[in-house]
């Protein structure tokens, strides 16, 4: 996308109902981006439907199975969604963007599928690819992960109550709730874990059934190459989200 392009699509937002995400979203086209597109049924650069594949044995259709993350797009969160503060300016937001990017250099993970949120067994859990543990990227994208929280911060409005109803703080850890006080959002810095989103929370049944599709593919893929950062759209409430801008690392590798 050129600049004047994106420029375009901002003036065409409404800043008092949209909100904005810094996420990091594989390159459209490339090969993780079109099997993670077409597993959700949605490419949220392209905004085209896709056909998902089919899955024998789910208790419900993949296209139930996966609401939530296929509203949100195939991303990781770097910066979780957030309404714009009053003086947020749309181009300071891609300004520091592009900053961000010029002074990175791409990188690997070594990917695995794995269910996490289960909240020791308390609750079903969800489907995710995952870093797999010890390796150097794991700790490079913790890294840059914290300085997208910090960086974005200046640009975003206060939660109001119902947003921050949505995070059920009552459910949180008390150091979760620290953060979610400070930066709007729980899982960040010490409690973040880097991981894209494959499913609605589902049974432990239809979960195995997922991470046995998954795994043979994930090896098929090879690492997943972390080389810029993007910024996702919801231009308004209950819809969904766009993959708006995205920003290639700057360094070379």
């Amino acid at each position: 996308m050129t600049a004047g392009s994106a420029q375009a699509r901002w003036r065409a937002l409404d800043l008092r109902s949209a909100r904005v995400a810094i996420y990091y979203a594989p390159p459209a086209g490339s090969c993780w981006w079109n099997e993670g597109s077409r597993w959700l049924g949605r490419d949220a650069a392209s905004g085209r439907a896709l056909h998902a594949p089919s899955v024998p044995g789910l208790s419900r259709s993949l296209h139930d199975l996966t609401a939530e993350p296929r509203r949100y797009g195939l991303h990781a969160t770097l910066k979780a969604p957030m309404r714009l503060a009053p003086h947020a300016q749309l181009s300071d937001l891609s300004e520091i963007a592009a900053t961000l990017a010029a002074r990175h250099a791409p990188f690997d993970l070594v990917m695995h599928t794995d269910v996490i949120g289960t909240e020791n067994g308390k609750r079903p859990g969800f489907v995710a690819l995952r870093p797999k543990a010890g390796l150097a990227g794991e700790k490079t994208i913790d890294a840059f992960a914290a300085e997208c929280v910090e960086a974005f911060e200046a640009m975003r409005a206060p939660l109001n109550e119902a947003e921050l109803a949505k995070r059920n703080p009552h459910l949180l850890t008390s150091r979760q709730r620290e953060l979610l006080d400070r930066w709007g959002y729980p899982y960040v810095f010490d409690e973040f874990r880097f991981h894209v989103t494959l499913s609605d929370r589902v049974d432990a049944a239809d979960a195995t059934l997922i991470v046995d599709w998954w795994q043979p593919r994930v090896q098929a893929l090879g690492p997943m190459r972390v080389d810029g950062l993007a910024i996702f759209v919801q231009p308004a409430p209950g819809e969904v989200f766009h993959c708006f801008e995205r920003f290639a690392f700057g360094k070379a590798a």
